[in-house]
């Protein structure tokens, strides 16, 4: 049975999903619905097929709230991040949870070409995707490309209106630290006043995503974290810097230049943001090389303000973030 979403049947499925709210009680106190309202909403959303009763609360003396839970696999979603060479991707279910995942290589750096065929062909196999979450290593302005010196076929594009027309599905375009920071924030659950850093030194040049008190920043132009250009010395940048001394094949150990330049970005990031935590890619670094560049940071910032060094899974927070940006829109669209 089909009905019309409205902004209160959005309100309602998000504390489902995203929220795992699931009783009428703790919906309608999340999004300030009377009880009345909430409960009309879940008997069209269990109409339509999107919710279903799920037993009830443990009782506390009354009677018992009746528990209700999202049906998984009402329809789909597909996840996708472009690299230098390839691009991986995820079918996901509704909820964020993983049905499929595969990858395809990019010949003769034709990224339009690449990404069009994985969306032809993953649309053929699953009809009922909903929304496509999309990321690349790149500076990205509301779905526009802004900054890719690697992609050239996506050079100021706006990748989110070509992917909308080639698959008449919505879409979301994020740039891979953006949704790598916003992504391990969801999976460890920080709280509001939180505020983390996640870099990753990268094959396309390093990048950052930035989540302040549980905001991701984009800056004015979605230029934000795009730190190659940071002129930590008097004569390169620290693209420079970290490119000649990471030019040998990881895990190689770190240099003591290498370990200065992060050194100083840490230090950058200290003084400017005093962040909670820095996350560092699994890709990049191992725990053991934290405390050399924590030692390299604090010959600038003083030891109390240094944040703490961490190390994230990077291709499980990258898809995180892609997955909850894509259940988000999933929820809106459907």
């Amino acid at each position: 049975m089909e009905h019309t979403t409205t902004d209160l049947t959005i309100a309602v499925r998000r504390q489902l999903v995203l929220s795992n709210l699931s009783t009428v009680a703790s919906i309608s106190e999340a999004t300030r619905l009377s009880f009345p309202t909430v409960k009309k909403q879940l008997e069209q959303l269990i109409q339509a097929g999107e919710v279903f009763e799920h037993g009830f609360e443990d009782s506390r003396g009354g009677r018992p709230a009746k528990r209700y839970v999202y049906n998984e696999q009402f329809t789909h979603g597909l996840t996708l991040y472009v690299e230098k060479t390839v691009i991986r991707y995820r079918l996901i279910d509704c909820t964020g949870k993983t049905i499929d995942d595969g990858t395809q290589l990019i010949l003769d750096a034709d990224h339009l070409g690449a990404l069009g065929a994985v969306l032809d062909r993953q649309l053929d196999q699953t009809s009922d995707v909903s929304a496509i979450s999309l990321g690349v290593a790149a500076a990205v302005a509301d779905g526009t490309i802004i900054l890719a010196p690697e992609y050239p076929t996506f050079a100021h594009l706006d990748l989110k209106r070509w992917v909308e027309s080639r698959t008449d599905r919505p879409a979301v375009i994020e740039n891979d630290m953006n949704a790598a920071v916003y992504g391990y924030g969801h999976t460890h659950e920080l709280s509001g006043d939180q505020s983390i850093v996640y870099i990753y030194l990268g094959k396309n040049g390093p990048g950052a995503g930035i989540l302040i008190n549980g905001q991701l920043i984009r800056g004015k132009t979605g230029f934000s974290g795009e730190i190659s250009f940071l002129p930590l010395y008097d004569d390169s940048t620290f693209l420079d810097r970290i490119t000649s001394e990471r030019s040998a094949p990881t895990p190689a150990p770190l240099s003591d230049a290498a370990l200065d330049a992060l050194g100083r970005l840490v230090a950058t990031f200290t003084a400017t943001l005093n962040p909670h935590a820095i996350i560092f890619s699994d890709v990049d670094l191992v725990d053991a090389e934290l405390e050399g560049i924590r030692h390299a940071c604090q010959r600038h910032i003083p030891a109390a303000h240094t944040p703490d060094l961490l190390i994230g899974i990077w291709e499980e927070d990258y898809f995180a973030g892609l997955a909850r940006r894509c259940v988000g829109l999933i929820l809106e669209s459907i």
